[in-house]
């Protein structure tokens, strides 16, 4: 989950409601969650693709180096993430989830701040749609991304032991080859998944 959605999360759990807080913060909160979510995958997508292509194609990567590149790559990221988010902000209100069985009145206690149930329908397809483009498309990308480089240091590896390393230094290199590997691809992965709260 990223940082910057926390803090109103976090009062949720203490007190899911009633909403306490209004309904225009209500409509940013949904738009601040949605919007940091979607930066936080693609962002760990553009790393995975960076790393790609610095080890797999060096030459292509110190051409394509550039702070200014670097930039344009985040401001990409976050004008994407919040233009995907939008339908969330638009579709979530305060509404009184509770009516008095007696007078039908709505109970007070029960304002929650959420996407009404008639406008469930209308956001089924962007349910659809985010899970697809924020979760299944990006973890496939990090997925081929990781395959190709170890592939890349396995070949690597291979022709350089053939010609230059002794025994012991080809040993060593294998070893700090696997180290970089499960490190970048374990972190790649736990930061993926804590994006949609699938491990804590």
């Amino acid at each position: 989950m990223p940082y910057e959605a926390l803090p109103p999360e976090v009062y949720a759990i203490w007190e899911a409601y009633p909403w306490r807080f209004g309904e225009p913060f209500c409509i940013f909160k949904s738009f601040l969650l949605e919007s940091t979510s979607y930066a936080s995958v693609l962002t760990i997508t553009g790393f995975t693709i960076e790393r790609y292509i610095a080890i797999c194609h060096p030459i292509t990567g110190q051409k394509v180096s550039r702070q200014s590149r670097a930039m344009k790559c985040i401001l990409c990221i976050w004008i994407v993430s919040a233009l995907s988010a939008l339908p969330y902000p638009i579709h979530t209100r305060t509404f009184y989830y509770m009516q008095d069985p007696r007078t039908s009145s709505p109970i007070q206690d029960s304002l929650l701040c959420n996407i009404p149930i008639q406008w469930h329908p209308r956001m089924k397809i962007m349910f659809q749609v985010s899970t697809f483009a924020f979760f299944f498309l990006p973890m496939t990308v990090i997925t081929v991304m990781y395959i190709l480089i170890g592939i890349r240091l396995r070949k690597t590896e291979i022709g350089s032991s053939i010609r230059y390393f002794s025994k012991g230094a080809k040993s060593t290199a294998t070893r700090a080859r696997k180290a970089v590997l499960r490190m970048l691809g374990k972190y790649n992965l736990i930061s993926f998944l804590k994006q949609y709260q699938l491990i804590e």
